[in-house]
């Protein structure tokens, strides 16, 4: 079976293409930023707490389910905007991969609400009951992270999709080399973001013990994901390892620019400095943001380009999108300033 035969026609679209690849790419830099100070801070929490130093996962537990909810809801805009240039691809991955993406809906609810119990309810359980409950729901937002890593790859490889139809239904992109590196390459800088969040949380609290703890997680954490990184770049296919190795102009500077600020990024870290860390993290991850953009574009080049895809020119929605974007983003720093003036927020 020719492959492209099972690629959907792309929709029309309203307005030139380039916009929603900029929204996709500062929106998923945004929810990952807020994902990996969630997810790296609570594995760093669960990890000391197994050492019988539980301040830290009392300190992030409090932190964790306004943190969650805010990481899903900035993680439905780059979804969407993926579905707009891409929706002929990832809609056949979701579907394809069948009760495995629908399970992520209820997985994720039962996190959300495991974090919510171990805020509200700490005095209440047993430290037992408590780092089970923790640790469960850690592990819930593994298999979430795990599932997208699937979703994210299998709508690139439209000849991986055969096996649905030997009557395989349901499954996952395990014979992609590269969806291992690739899925612990975002889960070790999960882990490095995580512990500059929790020394950045230390700072604030003036916790210099919490400082000295995520400053060490971080460094260690970035060493090693950068050799996961470069694991991850030569599983890539040999026609995009060449893009990003001068091939492709765009794609060599963007990965360039990410290694350098990660360069930078790590001394600053090295020198205990929490806040100048995050200011070269949030660089570090727009360019890596980018490089996946580039991975991306160059895996689907065999098979569409997104400038053949037609623009209707109906800018009258887009424009509403953009008054709709600027009061619901007055909103939300609104309720946040509440929250930082409410007794849980100052806490």
């Amino acid at each position: 079976m020719n492959p492209a035969s099972l690629i959907p026609l792309a929709e029309p679209i309203p307005v030139h293409w380039a916009w929603f690849d900029v929204l996709l790419i500062v929106t998923f830099t945004a929810h990952v930023l807020f994902m990996n100070a969630m997810l790296g801070s609570a594995v760093i929490g669960l990890a000391q707490a197994a050492r019988g130093r539980d301040s830290l996962i009392r300190a992030v537990g409090m932190k964790l389910p306004p943190l969650l909810a805010l990481t899903i809801n900035l993680g439905v805009a780059p979804l969407l905007f993926l579905q707009v240039n891409y929706g002929n691809f990832d809609y056949v991955s979701s579907v394809l991969m069948g009760g495995w993406w629908l399970a992520v809906v209820f997985v994720l609810l039962y996190s959300y609400y495991g974090f919510y119990l171990y805020k509200f309810k700490y005095e209440a359980m047993g430290k037992t009951l408590r780092l089970a409950l923790f640790g469960s729901s850690v592990l819930g937002l593994l298999y979430v992270a795990f599932m997208f890593s699937n979703n994210m790859t299998l709508m690139l490889r439209p000849d991986g999709w055969q096996p649905y139809f030997d009557g395989h239904g349901g499954f996952l992109n395990w014979r992609d080399p590269a969806i291992y590196p690739r899925f612990l390459h975002m889960m070790v800088g999960t882990v490095a973001v995580g512990g500059l969040f929790a020394a950045l949380l230390g700072r604030h609290k003036g916790n210099e013990e919490f400082v000295e703890t995520g400053m060490w997680w971080f460094t260690r954490a970035t060493i090693v994901n950068l050799a996961v990184g470069v694991w991850f770049l030569v599983a890539l296919p040999t026609r995009v390892l060449l893009a990003f190795m001068g091939g492709s102009l765009p794609a060599t500077l963007t990965l360039a620019a990410g290694v350098l600020s990660a360069g930078v990024m790590l001394v600053a870290g090295f020198r205990a400095d929490p806040r100048r860390t995050a200011a070269w993290a949030v660089i570090t991850v727009f360019f890596m943001a980018c490089a996946r953009h580039w991975v991306r574009t160059l895996y689907l080049e065999p098979w569409f380009k997104i400038e053949t895809v037609p623009v209707t020119n109906q800018y009258g929605s887009f424009y509403l999108f953009l008054g709709f974007v600027v009061a619901g983003g007055g909103l939300v720093a609104y309720m946040l300033k509440l929250y930082f003036k409410s007794r849980q927020g100052r806490a």
